[in-house]
C-alpha cells in the first residue's frame, strides 16, 4: 500500500503544508505589525487572510519550488477588497517547513489599475 493510500498519511501529509502555511501567514502579519484574520478569513466580516490599513491580503504559501496562481484566488480578494472598501492584493511566499520564507521567495500581487495609480503609468 503506498503514502497516497493511507487515510493517515494523507491527512498528515496535508498537515505538514497547512502548518507551514499557517506559520507563513502568522510571519508575515508580525512582520506588517498587524494581526491574522480570525479563521484564516473564513469568518463572516472577516475576509481575506491578513487586513494592512486600506489593503486586504490573501496569503498563499508553498514549500515546493512552483506555486500555480488560481484566477479564483484573485477574483475572491478582489471582490472581498472592494466589498470592505479596501484594495486587493495577493501575497505569495515560498517557504521551508517552518514557514519560513526562501531566499527571494516572498512576492506581492496587485491589480494592474493599482500598480498604475502607483507607480504614476497611464498605459
Amino acid at each position: 500500500m503506498t503514502e497516497s493510500n493511507v487515510p493517515f498519511l494523507r491527512r498528515k501529509a496535508g498537515h505538514k503544508i497547512g502548518r507551514s502555511g499557517r506559520a507563513s501567514e502568522k510571519r508575515i502579519a508580525k512582520q506588517l505589525d498587524v494581526r491574522t484574520q480570525p479563521a484564516s478569513g473564513a469568518m463572516e466580516g472577516a475576509k481575506g487572510d491578513i487586513v494592512l490599513g486600506n489593503v486586504l491580503i490573501e496569503a498563499k504559501s508553498t514549500i515546493n519550488a512552483s506555486i500555480t496562481i488560481k484566477h479564483s484566488w484573485l477574483s475572491k480578494v478582489n471582490q472581498e477588497a472592494l466589498s470592505t472598501g479596501k484594495s486587493p492584493a495577493l501575497l505569495v511566499s515560498f517557504v521551508t517547513e517552518d514557514g519560513r520564507p526562501v531566499r527571494c521567495g516572498e512576492w506581492a500581487m496587485i491589480p494592474m489599475w493599482q500598480f498604475r495609480e502607483i507607480f504614476g503609468t497611464d498605459d
